[in-house]
């Protein structure tokens, strides 16, 4: 799936019926949109990096914006505040995940596209 067709299939979602349980930590939820997003994209690691290392972050934080810079086959996740202070940054040598910036919200141990708040 190249990035214009991901774009279009994640416009679709807006809110949420279903929440998904991640399997390595059971306190963390994510959306429909984000299924879709790791399915599509082949990018469930992602989601298990949110589950593992940006969750602890919400101890001290009620929201965080989580961004997925995909360029070639390298990618930078970064995590901040809502107010642009980094909290997190991940550097990915390999994926092949599409290329672009994804968006992501994460507020109240629930991961989310921006379109689904």
């Amino acid at each position: 799936m190249n990035t214009q067709e991901l774009k279009a299939a994640l416009a679709n979602y807006y809110g949420s019926e279903n929440l998904y349980r991640h399997t390595l930590n059971r306190r963390m939820t994510y959306t429909e949109g984000v299924q879709a997003f790791a399915v599509l994209a082949g990018a469930y690691w992602f989601i298990d990096i949110a589950a593992t290392e940006l969750f602890t972050l919400l101890k001290d934080e009620d929201f965080l914006t989580v961004i997925l810079r995909v360029e070639g086959s390298k990618a930078k996740i970064t995590a901040d505040d809502g107010n642009g202070n980094v909290l997190f940054t991940k550097l990915i040598d390999y994926t092949d995940c599409p290329e672009g910036e994804w968006k992501f919200f994460f507020t109240g141990n629930v991961l989310m596209l921006p379109s689904e708040y």
